[in-house]
């Protein structure tokens, strides 16, 4: 199975998989032993109660108490997280021990640069267009314009890697 097969795969399964599994609370935990912020230090910065925190942002699932989104946006902003990057990694890195693999970092830093200015840069591309009715668009586009994102990263880090190959090359035979 190539690579892209596997990711459409990856892809069809998360889709299959309950929005409401989706858990961000490790990925706030991870975020606030990061920058050495404990739960009395976040109240402070977000003007949540300890006690709040305490039972939102508890390890055990079971025992927590549901976040509202003003809250969720409030930690966020106080981790100095942007929404669209939580939601990327959470999405992105199912597996939270690759949620912490330095190589990804950039991707998600680059991913979300990407998805923050996309939809006004589409909507201002679409209002160009004379005769537009919205009927045009198809959310069946999604998968193939992904495809194309992915392979045209794959090409752009595999050109890096080949010049990089090669200046390791030239500098070994100056040697």
């Amino acid at each position: 199975m190539s690579s892209l097969a596997r990711i459409e795969a990856t892809a069809a399964t998360a889709l299959a998989v309950d929005d409401a599994q989706r858990d961000y609370i490790p990925m706030i935990l991870q975020a606030m032993a990061e920058k050495d912020t404990g739960q009395r230090k976040l109240a402070l910065k977000t003007g949540i109660s300890k006690t709040r925190l305490a039972l939102i942002l508890h390890h055990d699932p079971a025992k927590r108490a549901a976040m509202t989104l003003v809250e969720f946006q409030t930690v966020l902003h106080a981790l100095d997280i942007n929404i669209i990057q939580a939601i990327i990694r959470v999405e992105a890195f199912r597996d939270q021990e690759l949620l912490h693999d330095a190589r990804y970092a950039t991707l998600i830093a680059m991913l979300s640069e990407m998805f923050r200015g996309l939809p006004s840069m589409l909507v201002a591309a679409l209002e160009e267009i004379e005769g537009m009715d919205g009927s045009e668009v198809r959310r069946e586009w999604a998968g193939p314009l992904q495809a194309a994102v992915v392979q045209r990263l794959v090409k752009e880090v595999s050109s890096v890697l080949v010049r990089r190959a090669n200046l390791s090359e030239i500098a070994n035979l100056a040697i």
